[in-house]
C-alpha cells in the first residue's frame, strides 16, 4: 500500500471522533458538578461520530481508489 496523506488525515479524525465522544462534557458543565440531561450527552456526542464517519469514509475512498487505479 502506497504512503498517503489522506490515510493519514483519516486516522486523526478517527482518533479526534473518539476523544470527542469520550471527553463530551463543557467544561463548564464540570464546574458546576451536576448531572446533564441523557439527551444532552447525544447531542454533544454527535459531532465526534460525525468525525469518526468521516475519517472511515476517507479510508474507504482511498481503499477503493487503491484497487480501482
Amino acid at each position: 500500500m502506497s504512503f498517503n496523506f489522506g490515510i493519514i488525515f483519516a486516522v486523526i479524525c478517527i482518533i479526534g471522533g473518539l476523544l470527542m465522544i469520550i471527553l463530551y462534557k463543557p467544561y463548564w458543565w464540570l464546574m458546576k458538578k451536576q448531572e446533564m440531561p441523557d439527551h444532552y450527552k447525544w447531542y454533544l456526542r454527535i459531532p465526534g461520530i460525525l468525525f469518526i464517519l468521516f475519517g472511515i469514509g476517507i479510508i474507504a475512498i482511498s481503499i477503493i481508489n487503491n484497487l480501482a487505479f
